[in-house]
């Protein structure tokens, strides 16, 4: 009796001009908490809260999405260098923003080839940067918690049942 590995299923995907401006829209921002990141050059793999961002792309039938990068705005970071200082206007590292105001930008695009897959190369905004109200780590609009709440205060004898 012979046996036989089961038939791979082959997927295609649609690639996308390379080297060229695409232009295109922020359709989506996908979060993981949990991510696993493998280890470069043979470092442990790590698993940590991860970011990548999804694009409608003009002329092309299904979404592209960025590689999965380091939910971090430091300045070293892929998304901050990457994404963040090229599409908001006076960015800064480790501000105060939330990713979701992406939401809808219209940007320009430029892709890579990387073996089988095809990788974000550029990306520009398509008309402005986007304006927001960035703060630096240290002046972070002060959480719910950070206001004094004022207690009733009750005598033992008077605590309601």
């Amino acid at each position: 009796m012979s046996h036989y590995p089961p038939v791979r299923k082959v997927t295609d995907f649609e690639k996308v001009a390379c080297g060229d401006f695409i232009t295109g829209t922020i359709s989506k921002i996908e979060y993981d908490d949990t991510h696993k990141f493998k280890g470069f050059e043979g470092k442990e793999d790590r698993i940590s809260e991860a970011v990548r961002l999804v694009f409608t792309l003009d002329g092309y039938e299904y979404p592209h999405r960025s590689r999965w990068m380091s939910f971090s705005l430091g300045e070293k970071s892929n998304l901050y260098k990457k994404y963040v200082a090229k599409l908001v206007n006076n960015a800064k590292p480790d501000m105060h923003f939330d990713l979701d105001a992406l939401l809808g930008m219209k940007v320009k695009t430029i892709w890579e080839d990387n073996g089988d897959f095809q990788n974000l190369d550029s990306i520009y905004p398509n008309g402005k940067k986007l304006e927001v109200d960035a703060t630096a780590p240290d002046e972070h609009p002060p959480a719910d918690d950070d206001f004094p709440v004022e207690h009733e205060t009750f005598e033992d004898d008077d605590m309601p049942l």
